[in-house]
Parts: structure tokens; sequence; C-alpha cells
């Protein structure tokens, strides 16, 4: 496993950050403890979740499961994140909207604190920008909530480089913690980020988290042309198929199996061996809901690729840093405003 320092900080986290969203999905407990112990053995120290995963589960689950791993708490670093409007499980309401106010964190991060049976968070994330709440009010909830001890570093995920300019500029300006960190899409099929935010976190020494490397499994080579998606399958709905799984997209993923075969790997390992080429991100997240999906990705670090096929795949995605930034809709509020929430 390599090691780096998390952007403009102490923390020094593993290259590669565990995704914890579908542990309580398809992972029963027995199975989730025994992925975190996997790994913690493989030297990862850097664990991703979010309140919103399961309405919550996802962090009661992994509280309770990292309890049972053979790590200490102070050897491995926790995330997670705030934003949405939380509604327990039997479809009630759960506090007073969701966004970035100060309200909202701070229970928010009360809750969480709760469920993941810890003192701290390390890294506490606002999951999207809050196109109502002042900027002002989102950064003082932070900074309230880092002198309090309760987390040590904030972040923020699918947020614009202007976003975090302004949320850099005003905390600055008023004295309070800065974000460290920006978590935000990408992968061979999905290269937005490097337009605006990977030249913007270069600058400013902020952390950048890459989430969704395989782009929802579909390079894991599982989706093929004139079939019809594995049935429980991210895109087994026909709705969001369709805007996905384009022969355009066939295309690159057939290319790319075949480099793979030619480099002795698995296409998901080349793919994410693409994504740690880029030293601009600092940790992507690997995400699964099997033990056995993140198993493969722990010898990484092994394995080398032909510069020149690296070249190929350089050139056969750059059509792919020009498109929608598909996760930031909300950007100045949702169709149905606040209520949305």
């Amino acid at each position: 496993m390599e090691y780096v320092v998390f952007g403009n900080t102490g923390l020094k986290v593993s290259r590669l950050c565990l995704g914890a969203m579908n542990f309580p999905l398809e992972c029963d407990f027995e199975t989730t403890v025994a992925t975190f112990q996997d790994a913690f053995d493989a030297g990862i120290n850097f664990i991703d979740n979010a309140d919103a995963y399961g309405r919550g589960e996802s962090e009661e689950v992994m509280g309770r499961a990292l309890k049972e791993t053979s790590e200490q708490r102070e050897n491995y670093v926790i995330a997670t994140k705030c934003w949405v409007k939380m509604f327990d499980r039997k479809g009630g309401g759960g506090g007073r909207g969701g966004g970035c106010s100060r309200r909202h964190i701070i229970q928010a991060c009360e809750n969480s604190l709760q469920r993941l049976q810890t003192d701290y968070i390390d890294l506490y994330q606002l999951h999207h920008p809050d196109p109502i709440t002042p900027v002002e009010e989102t950064l003082e909830a932070l900074d309230r909530l880092i002198k309090d001890g309760k987390i040590l570093y904030a972040g923020v995920c699918n947020h614009y480089a202007w976003q975090m300019a302004e949320m850099l500029g005003k905390a600055s300006l008023h004295n309070l913690q800065p974000i460290i960190s920006a978590q935000v899409s990408y992968s061979i099929l999905d290269r937005v980020i490097e337009n605006e935010t990977i030249p913007f976190c270069r600058k400013f020494n902020v952390a950048i988290m890459g989430y969704g490397p395989l782009r929802g499994g579909i390079l894991t080579g599982k989706y093929k042309r004139d079939e019809e998606p594995p049935e429980g399958s991210r895109f087994s709905n026909p709705r969001m198929a369709k805007h996905v799984l384009s022969d355009d997209i066939f295309d690159t993923v057939e290319e790319l199996e075949d480099i793979a075969e030619r480099n002795g790997m698995l296409i998901h390992q080349l793919a994410m061996k693409w994504v740690l080429k880029n030293e601009a991100i600092t940790t992507p997240i690997l995400g699964g809901s099997k033990r056995e999906h993140f198993q493969p990705m722990y010898g990484l670090f092994d394995m080398e690729v032909d510069p020149a096929d690296m070249e190929r795949i350089d050139e056969m995605s750059e059509r792919h840093r020009y498109q929608p930034f598909g996760n930031q809709s909300q950007v100045g509020g949702y169709p149905n405003g606040p209520a949305y929430w």
C-alpha cells in the first residue's frame, strides 16, 4: 500500500479509500467485519461513508463492525457526510429539513457520531452544495464542530470549483476553518474534473477523493453490448440503462478489456490503475457490495501497465472530459425547491 498526505493537513491516508455505502444492502454482518479486516490487513486506513446511505444504516453497521476488527480507532480515518433530510425506516420524517444549515449540520453530526460509535469524525463532508443556506452559516457550523472536537477536518462533495473558491475565500475572510477536501466523480468514462476542479485543487492544495472509478460497475465488464443488464444490478432499470449503456460506452469498455488482457489483469484493475496514475487524485474510493469485489484491488501496487497502453487510454477517453457534471443538478436548487430535500 502507498500513503499520501491528505491535502493541506497533517493527515496521512492510504492511497485507496474503502467505500462503505453498500455494506448493509448485500453483506451480512460477519462479511462486513471480514471486509473491513481485509482492508486493514492490506494497509488501507481510510473509510468513507454518509448518513444518507441506507438512511443511517450503513453508518450504524460500520460502527458496530469496526469494533469487531483488530484495528485500534487511532489507526484509521473515518470520513462521512451530511446534507439530506433524514427519514426513519418506516418512512416518517426526521428533523426539520436538510441542506447545510447550522441546525442540520450540528444535529446530523451528533447522529453520525452515535451511529459510528466514535468520539470524533476525521473528515466531515457536505454531500452536496446548498443553494439556500448562506456559505458563512455553513462554515461557522463546521468551524464550531472542529473547535468542539467533534470533527477534525471539513470537506465537500459534488461542488464546482467556483463554489469551493467561495468557501475558501469566506473562511479566510472570517477566520474560520477552511474546507480541505473535495469528493468528486472521476473515472476513464468521466474526466470532467480535469477541466477546472483538478487545477483549482492543485493550486490551493485541496485533497481530491475520486468516487465512481468503475463508473457504477460499467468498468468491471459485467454489462455487455446487446445483452440485458444482470438482474438486480444498478442499470437493470431500463430508464437508467438507456442513458448510460450506449454504443460509445461499449466501444470504450471492449477496447479496455483487450488492453487489460494484454497486461495480465482484469478490466476493473486496469481502470483503477489509470485513476491512480493521476497524482492529483489523492485517493480513489473503492466501492462494492461483496467482499470479493474489493479483494482484487489490494494488489494494485504490485501491477504494471505498459506506458503505451496508458497513453492509449488517455487518448481514447479524452472525449469524456466534455459532458455534463451529472451529479450537480441541485446547483441553483432542485426543480421543486427546498421542499425536495
